[in-house]
């Protein structure tokens, strides 16, 4: 029987966040067998023999670093030590300890300096650290799966994902009876990285960014425009507020959510903000990456999707309890199978995680992150209503909600002002024969 490739995850505890987080991307490849200790050790075990155990039979250690863990004395010394020592007996040249820098620190342990680092606060840092164990695994004849094109067969992917720009694809969604008009749907919600274009344009508060959203009733059908100027309104008004030119999301300082998380899920902006920033990428298409990333689309139109698009992209509502990545008429139970898929709260993560974390969590047809890590903005009314205002429709659940809040089929309704750090969005092109 062909077994995983063992990693042991050798971490100081007040780094145990980030840790947790690494340790639920690397559970999440089905060829790896992560080992950390509150995942772990069970009631009753001796903890330093377990730890032993696990160093001793690992086939790979991660050495996890930040500027915390490098100024302790104590127990992740002993770690790092014993771990150096194991590795004296690996074979010249073997991958077998990987330090990782959790930030910009200095590690005082020499044999350490000699290594290669992966430092996990620059960009394509998690794609380098599996590159690494995948070095391993082939020494140790671990089969572990190539990255393959492709999604089901009626799904088209809009360009090679061997380029760089995976995070800027679209996936062609075909014409269905629930859906009878072909649409592309980005693959990933939009990343911090993607919406600071928007921020650091020139014209971001450009009336024609902000006015005429496109308007549709609960039963997703257009209905005109947004009237007035409700969206450019609002806008001044905040960008009053902050005397500022440029209207900053809600969250966009803090470090587990803002803009150090470059391919974490765009947090704590507006429906309207949300709406403006299609717009601007529409007016802008041939200038940016997605252009690039997807030379074969033509948009029509750049929107926000609506619930019946999200959920055929999904995998559609049925049975009740389906997630994105069940099979037809199947519907997941398992909490630990739904972890290895979705950043709910169970995960223990406390804040979002990059949206290309979770490849085990695609839809049937290749569209990733639609359950956890962020409730995303729908274009459409939700048919309720609060103070005598229609609210608008979210799908997918969050980083801080129960798992169940994550099923396809449920939905969470709000005004179009509101921001928060559990909400993002992504977007849909509309095609020339949709």
């Amino acid at each position: 029987m062909q077994r995983p490739l063992r990693v042991f995850l050798c971490h100081a505890s007040q780094d145990k966040p980030a840790v947790r987080e690494l340790y639920q991307r690397l559970n999440a490849e089905s060829w790896i067998n992560p080992w950390l200790d509150e995942e772990d050790l069970l009631p009753g075990q001796d903890f330093d023999l377990e730890i032993y155990k696990a160093t001793r039979d690992a086939d790979a250690i991660i050495i996890c670093l930040s500027k915390i863990s490098v100024a302790k004395e104590g127990y992740v010394n002993k770690e790092i030590r014993r771990a150096l020592d194991i590795a004296q007996e690996k074979s010249e040249g073997a991958i077998y300890v990987i330090p990782l820098r959790l930030d910009d620190c200095n590690p005082s342990f020499e044999q350490l300096k000699k290594l290669h680092w992966v430092d996990y606060f620059a960009p394509n840092a998690h794609e380098k650290l599996l590159k690494a164990l995948r070095v391993r695994a082939g020494a140790l004849k671990i089969e572990f799966p190539e990255y393959k094109k492709g999604t089901a067969l009626e799904a088209k992917p809009m360009g090679s994902p061997d380029d760089g720009l995976d995070l800027y694809r679209f996936i062609e969604i075909p014409s269905t009876v629930e859906v009878p008009y072909p649409f592309g749907i980005g693959k990933y919600p939009v990343t911090n990285a993607q919406y600071e274009r928007f921020l650091n344009a020139p014209d971001f508060a450009n009336p024609v960014y902000w006015l005429e959203f496109p308007k549709f009733d609960e039963e997703c059908q257009r209905i005109g425009d947004w009237g007035g100027q409700d969206g450019l309104n609002w806008v001044r008004e905040e960008l009053k507020k902050s005397k500022s030119k440029v209207l900053l999301p809600r969250h966009w300082e803090d470090k587990n959510f803002g803009k150090s998380n470059p391919n974490h899920p765009m947090v704590g902006i507006s429906w309207y903000e949300a709406n403006a920033y299609c717009e601007w990428l529409f007016q802008n298409w041939n200038t940016v990456s997605e252009s690039k990333a997807n030379p074969s689309l033509r948009p029509q139109a750049i929107r926000l999707p609506l619930e019946i698009e999200w959920q055929k992209a999904a995998g559609g509502v049925k049975p009740e309890g389906h997630y994105p990545w069940d099979e037809p008429n199947k519907a997941t139970t398992s909490l630990k199978e739904i972890l290895r898929r979705a950043n709910v709260s169970e995960s223990g993560i406390g804040h979002t995680t990059p949206v290309n974390a979770y490849p085990l969590g695609k839809s049937p047809f290749g569209v990733m992150d639609m359950c956890g890590n962020v409730w995303e903005w729908q274009a459409n009314y939700s048919g309720q209503e609060y103070g005598g205002q229609k609210a608008l429709a979210l799908r997918g659940g969050s980083w801080s909600n129960i798992e169940v809040l994550a099923r396809v089929a449920v939905r969470l309704n709000l005004r179009p002002y509101y921001r928060d750090n559990l909400i993002g969005f992504r977007v849909v092109v509309s095609l020339p024969n949709g």
